[in-house]
């Protein structure tokens, strides 16, 4: 519900932008397409700046059966836009001049000057898609997958882990006994909202940016330089715009569920561990289940605070190419003797990892992490 109501909140500001700066406008003008001419004249004209934007201020009479009217709109674009329009429609309309207006045959107190369609009208447009669009369309795949991934811990909750003795005795007589399921460290659909919201955020910036940009050579005063240095933000921009709709394909892969036997791996032993894929396993050619261990180091240098990352282990500990086995399969894992166990301290770490990697054809792979915690010898 949280990430269905934080997705709410772009799709509410997006549809409130498109609403009133192209949808609206865009309905008023193919209005005024039936509404009948007038003979106006001007009254006053002038352009009126408002840091760098500018809209026309033109104001008119005409009558309509006999009654006089005034009216200052000359289009229907919300707020102001660049400078070279706002001063044609000026001088094409000076004061005392004659031309031929369009009046509202159902309220003759509005009128307009300019019904045409210009780009300006579709700039909301953008704000809507990036701000509103793309939220919706992942607010869908959340809640289609939702029940996709209800019934995947429900597979998982009730699936019958196969016991495995050692020489010491069942493996789930050890501390930490009994099957545990791994969580994800970050699951699709984390990916998913981070990527929106780190398109939204920077694309909102960029575009900001690349308006005024758009206003200045459209005014002939834009700059190359600047165009040039916006545009490695732009490419960027343009790579967020493809990343999101590639974690919103990852999002119908299938779900790997991995099982261990206990909640531990003891250095110098072996744990059973089983998976399933829950979904539409048939569509991974190769499955690979990889153990990795790294250690991260947070220091200071100065005033900027830098974190190395090294991983020191690194093992495939299963791998299958059939159908079957791709679906569901078991092993072991071995932490080998001498490594390091699970830390976690302020400036240090020590994090073991499984991460699963299934190869699909013309699709995103399934790749999916999941944190696993060593103990001592």
């Amino acid at each position: 519900m949280f990430v269905v109501a934080f997705l709410g909140l772009f799709v509410v500001a997006g549809t409130a932008i498109g609403y009133f700066m192209s949808f609206r406008p865009l309905s008023r003008v193919y209005q005024a397409r039936s509404w009948r001419a007038a003979d106006c004249e001007v009254l006053s004209s002038r352009v009126v700046r408002s840091d760098d934007t500018s809209r026309p201020e033109i104001r008119y009479r005409y009558s309509v059966d006999d009654r006089p009217y005034t009216s200052d709109r000359y289009n229907f674009i919300p707020g102001s836009t660049s400078g070279s329009m706002a001063s044609d429609a000026v001088e094409s309309h000076p004061a005392g001049t004659r031309f031929e207006c369009y009046v509202d045959p159902a309220d003759p107190s509005e009128a307009v000057i300019n019904r045409d369609i210009t780009p300006w009208y579709y700039f909301g447009l953008i704000f809507f898609a990036g701000f509103a669009g793309i939220p919706m369309v992942v607010g869908a795949f959340v809640i289609r997958m939702r029940s996709t991934t209800a019934a995947a811990q429900q597979v998982a909750a009730g699936a019958s882990f196969r016991e495995i003795e050692t020489g010491a005795g069942p493996i789930g007589a050890a501390a930490g006994a009994g099957p545990v399921v791994l969580q994800p460290t970050v699951s699709p659909l984390g990916k998913l909202i981070m990527a929106t919201f780190i398109c939204l955020f920077w694309n909102g910036i960029v575009g900001l940016f690349t308006y005024f940009e758009i206003r200045e050579f459209s005014s002939g005063s834009g700059g190359w330089g600047m165009a040039i240095f916006l545009l490695l933000f732009q490419v960027i921009g343009v790579a967020l715009l493809l990343w999101v709709p590639y974690q919103l394909l990852a999002l119908a892969n299938p779900r790997p569920t991995i099982t261990l036997s206990r909640g531990t791996l003891p250095i110098g032993g072996s744990v059973p561990f089983e998976w399933q894929l829950t979904g539409a396993a048939s569509r991974v050619t190769k499955l690979t289940l990889t153990l990795t261990g790294r250690e991260e180091a947070r220091y200071r240098r100065g005033t900027d605070t830098h974190t190395d990352k090294h991983e020191f282990h690194s093992e495939v500990i299963a791998e299958a190419t059939d159908a079957m086995s791709i679906q569901r399969g078991g092993g072991s894992i071995r932490i080998p003797a001498g490594a390091m166990h699970t830390f976690n301290a302020s400036n240090n770490k020590i994090i073991w990892t499984l991460t699963v990697k299934g190869d699909i054809n013309r699709w995103p792979d399934v790749d999916e992490s999941f944190d696993v915690t060593v103990s001592p010898e």
